[in-house]
Formats: C-alpha cells, sequence, structure tokens
C-alpha cells in the first residue's frame, strides 16, 4: 500500500500543470426594469478536472431564476440569494482552458435599480485535478450584475392624451376669454431630441380658438405645455387642434397628433322687442257688436347666445283676450310663445264688441325671465248695431234705396250705351 501512495505521489509530480488558476467568470449589464442572461463560463487552469462554485448576491434590485445546464453541467438556483454551476467532470482529462458557458440564469432587474455593480461573492470554490488534489480556483472581478442605463430615444407623451376633448368651462359673456387650458408634453428617453411643429387648429368654430406656441422642442427630457385658449362665442364652437411629431417612435416628415376642442356659448337670453313698441295702445278691428275685433302684436328677438331663452309669456286683463297667432283668442292667458332669433312671431289680441267703445278696454303684458315687461293697453272702437233685413218689405226704407240703387244702374247703362252709337 505504502509503495503505490509513493508511485501515486511520483507520478502526480510528473504531471505537466499549468501555472494559473482556472477561472469563474459570471458577468451581465442591463438596464432599469429590463430583464437580461446571465451566462456561467470557467477556463481551466490545464489541470483541474472536477469543480464545482456557489456564488452569493444582494436580491434587492436583481431576480435570478430559470437556470439552464450546457455541456452537461449542473445549474441551480439554490436560495433568492445564491447560485451554484457544476461543469461536466474532466472524466480524466482537465477541462479545456478556453472559457466556456456551462449555465445561464434570467436576470430580472428592478425599475428602480440604481446603476453601478451588484457583485457576486463566492460562497465555495473548489477545483480537483486527476490526483483529487486541490487547484486553485477563482471568480473574475467584476463578476455580478451591472445595471446601467441604455440609451433610449427621446419620445412624447400626452395628459390628456391624443385624441381627448379639450373642454373649457361655462362664461357668462360672448367675447370674453375662458380659462386658458394646458395641453402637457413630456419627453421621456436619455438620446436624441423631440419636436412638436406646425400647430393649428381647424374646423367650423376655429375661429373661437387660438394655440401657443405652435412649436415645442425637447433636447432632454421634462415636460412644455401648450396653452389653448377661446374666445366665447355666442353659438357652441368645436375644432380640432392637430400638431405634427418627431421623435424616436416616429419616422420623418413626423406624425400627426390631434385633440378635439369644445368651447361654449354663455347662456344669454336675447333682446325681446315689439312692433308697435312696448307702451303703445292698440285698437283691434271694428265690426258688428257681439263679434270679436282683433288686433296683432308682434314679437321679434335679436342676440343672445348659447341656451338663452326665447319663450315669452303673455297675460290680458280686462275683456281682452289673447292667443298665440293665429289661433283665435280665447282666453285671458297665460300664452306661452317661443319667439325664434331673427323671426317675428304673432300674439293676437281680441276684444267682443259692444255698442259703446271700451277705451280701454284692458292690457297686454308679455314677460321673459331677466327683461323689461311688455306693456300694450287695448282699446275697442263701438260695434255696429244697424244691418239690412234679410227681406225687405216693399213700402220700407230700404225698399226705395234699393229701387233707386237700381234706377241708377240702368241710367248707366244709357249713358254707355248712347256712347257707343
Amino acid at each position: 500500500m505504502q509503495a503505490k501512495k509513493i508511485l501515486a505521489a511520483a507520478l502526480f509530480a510528473s504531471m505537466p500543470f499549468a501555472a494559473t488558476a482556472g477561472v469563474y467568470t459570471a458577468a451581465v449589464s442591463g438596464a432599469p426594469g429590463s430583464t437580461v442572461t446571465l451566462n456561467v463560463s470557467f477556463a481551466g487552469d490545464g489541470a483541474t478536472q472536477e469543480t464545482d462554485a456557489s456564488f452569493n448576491f444582494s436580491n434587492t434590485n436583481i431576480t435570478i431564476t430559470n437556470p439552464v445546464p450546457s455541456a452537461s453541467a449542473q445549474c441551480f438556483v439554490v436560495s433568492p440569494t445564491r447560485i451554484r454551476v457544476v461543469p461536466p467532470s474532466g472524466g480524466g482529462t482537465p477541462l479545456t482552458s478556453t472559457a466556456t458557458n456551462y449555465c445561464s440564469f434570467s436576470v430580472a432587474i428592478a425599475g428602480a435599480a440604481p446603476e453601478g455593480l451588484i457583485p457576486f461573492t463566492v460562497f465555495a470554490i473548489e477545483c480537483l485535478n486527476g490526483a483529487a488534489g486541490n487547484e486553485a480556483c477563482t471568480l473574475a472581478p467584476m463578476s455580478g450584475v451591472t445595471v446601467a442605463n441604455q440609451p433610449v430615444p427621446r419620445t412624447l407623451s400626452y395628459n390628456p392624451a391624443v385624441g381627448s376633448t379639450v373642454t373649457f368651462a361655462a362664461g357668462v359673456t360672448p367675447g370674453t376669454a375662458a380659462p386658458s387650458q394646458n395641453i402637457a408634453v413630456t419627453a421621456a428617453g436619455t438620446s436624441g431630441s423631440a419636436t412638436l411643429t406646425g400647430c393649428a387648429i381647424t374646423g367650423a368654430g376655429a375661429a373661437s380658438f387660438n394655440v401657443a406656441p405652435t412649436s415645442l422642442t425637447f433636447a432632454a427630457s421634462g415636460s412644455q405645455n401648450l396653452v389653448v385658449g377661446c374666445n366665447y362665442p355666442t353659438v357652441n364652437a368645436a375644432a380640432t387642434l392637430t400638431c405634427t411629431e418627431t421623435d424616436g417612435d416616429t419616422v420623418a416628415p413626423g406624425a400627426p397628433r390631434a385633440f378635439q376642442l369644445s368651447c361654449p356659448a354663455p347662456n344669454v337670453n336675447p333682446t325681446v322687442t315689439s312692433n308697435p313698441a312696448s307702451g303703445s295702445t292698440i285698437t283691434v278691428s271694428a265690426g258688428l257688436a257681439g263679434s270679436q275685433g282683433v288686433g296683432l302684436i308682434d314679437l321679434s328677438a335679436t342676440g343672445g347666445s348659447g341656451a338663452g331663452s326665447t319663450a315669452v309669456s303673455c297675460t290680458s286683463t280686462g275683456t281682452v283676450q289673447i292667443s298665440a297667432s293665429p289661433a283665435t283668442p280665447s282666453g285671458q292667458g297665460p300664452v306661452a310663445q317661443n319667439v325664434t332669433t331673427g323671426q317675428p312671431t304673432d300674439i293676437r289680441v281680441g276684444v267682443t264688441l259692444t255698442a259703446n267703445a271700451q277705451s280701454p278696454a284692458g292690457t297686454v303684458t308679455c314677460t321673459r325671465a331677466g327683461s323689461t315687461p311688455l306693456v300694450f293697453t287695448i282699446n275697442a272702437p263701438a260695434g255696429t248695431t244697424s244691418v239690412p233685413p234679410t227681406s225687405i218689405p216693399s213700402s220700407s226704407t230700404w225698399s226705395m234705396l234699393a229701387l233707386l240703387s237700381l234706377l241708377g244702374v240702368f241710367g248707366l247703362l244709357a249713358v254707355a250705351f248712347r256712347r257707343q252709337a
């Protein structure tokens, strides 16, 4: 037995061992929020046939999973803070001195990870030669996960989002400026520049809106505002704001970015006027006593904006009756009439005629919230009480008048006949 040990020692001493140590290399880099692949390699020293290594690390900002072996190696995630790599046995032949990947792992880097190296440290490492003797093994310097921000093309985002409707607050006076609205434009990324150019407003209501500035340039990350304004219109205004974006995710000459604009008209009641003017006296038409004499009040609306009310309510007093034209006056109200802007609307006034004049017969008052009432005095003439009878007695005054009229007609015919002769 002693002789065998001496022989083995002699053989071991005679083997040509390399002067350098076996080296493990385990290094990868990635940006925060990314997932990268860590390859662990081993370069032998010309003598090592068996080796095994375990490395510790901090898992505060990285998570290592999914061990994948190569070349018959064994790979393990021992714990959230340790990995283990077991290259294949040399089986009597030293492992190659060329760095060879034996294991790969997935490394997820936290989005908030600071830049710098998250190092691997040796928990255990062992290299054995063919005689089961120890060989020097090391972990290469700078092994670990290096967090490094990679260049990211600069891109733009918007608040509110592209395609949204920018709505202005309601106002009270047409032509005055509404509180301005901001579209926040934010540039993100680490390389290149981004621009937003040619901002213009189009559409039926474009004249009510304005935008400043019309171009934005971003040489670095940050936010700027497009300030959109509106002068309150007399009718609701809508338009489209369109700009051209050129950045890291658009191709020249750029991409359109559009926003819808909406500015409400203030709700201002129109001015309602009348013909005849308020304060006038209206005399209804003449006729037989007992019939109804009628007159008209024309109402017209001008101005106003938004959903301003054009509703007018009229009432009457005395013997005056009213209705919305063209209905026959039949009551004292209230009569509601919607006065369309720029188009006269009638209120029909009626008084039942009597043998005596009615001065006044009563009044008509038309009101609308927020406006001065329109007041009219209504007069009625005396109604006619004498009417021709349906049959005329031959001895009556009416028969004599009829006979004289007939003789007059014959006389006119005779004169015409003589002129023609």
